[in-house]
């Protein structure tokens, strides 16, 4: 039997929001052969994520949080030209891990793009998008990303260390690109993220877990003063998409980086 195209996988408690997440990627997903394996009583999602690869039997295998909404209309297509070029691909990342948040690493390392729904329609976070297909990332955001079935041989995800819900996705990431693995964003890929994250006590707790991990790769580097983003409201789910071009994406990140670099 030849290995489906995709797996997806998605951890979630909630079910109506777990319905309409999956609904959104089989419509993307259309007649490409794909798997979902869908977790909800994940310890924390390293382990979840673990217990799925084991069991993916796709080339590639997606990982996405139930809050995340694909608004482009051609994944598969974007996911397939993004994998000639890398191994490990999403949507926001950094070329210089600083810390366990990624943007501290600041301009020009901060790559990728998505957008968050706001009282008012969206707001469409712009990081830095320099082509299609930016590669020679360290890490990625664990919002969305995918990996090749030959890197979840090699990498595994630590459930040891981060046992809970944050810090997975930076360590599994930045230990992938650690082993030689390509690690980079595609800006063909407009998302919507339900979620800002948390940024607490729980979070500060596998902030200083990840520190001590990889402190001696991270020994030497500082964390840039700012962190330069553009944040441009839209009206519509469907602006989102049709608003952000690659030409517009990389016309913005000029603009902000020629800011960052006269700020310094």
């Amino acid at each position: 039997m030849p290995r489906p195209l995709l797996t997806l996988v998605v951890c979630s408690i909630d079910a109506a929001r777990y319905e309409r997440c999956i609904a959104r990627y089989r419509e993307l997903f259309g007649a490409a052969d794909h798997e979902i394996i869908g977790i909800h009583d994940a310890a924390s999602l390293a382990s979840a994520y673990n217990w799925a690869a084991r069991r993916a039997s796709g080339e590639l295998v997606v990982f996405s949080h139930d809050d995340v909404d694909i608004v482009s209309a051609d994944l598969v297509p974007a996911l397939r030209h993004a994998m000639r070029s890398l191994d490990v691909v999403g949507v926001a990342g950094t070329s210089r891990v600083v810390d366990a948040y990624w943007p501290r690493a600041g301009a020009p390392h901060l790559h990728g793009w998505m957008a968050s729904p706001g009282p008012d329609g969206y707001t469409v976070n712009i990081y830095g998008v320099d082509d299609l297909v930016s590669p020679g990332l360290e890490a990625l955001d664990g919002m969305f990303f995918a990996a090749t079935a030959e890197v979840l041989e090699r990498v595994r995800f630590d459930e040891t260390a981060f046992d809970g819900f944050h810090g997975y996705d930076l360590d599994f990431t930045f230990r992938a690109h650690q082993a030689g693995f390509r690690v980079g964003t595609c800006a063909a890929i407009a998302l919507i993220h339900a979620s800002a994250g948390g940024f607490g006590a729980d979070w500060a707790r596998y902030a200083e877990r990840f520190a001590t991990k990889h402190r001696g790769a991270l020994e030497g580097r500082v964390a840039s003063p700012s962190w330069p983003m553009a944040a441009i409201k839209v009206a519509t789910r469907e602006d989102v998409a049709r608003l952000f071009p690659l030409a517009t994406l990389r016309d913005v990140t000029a603009r902000l980086r020629r800011g960052a670099g006269a700020a310094r």
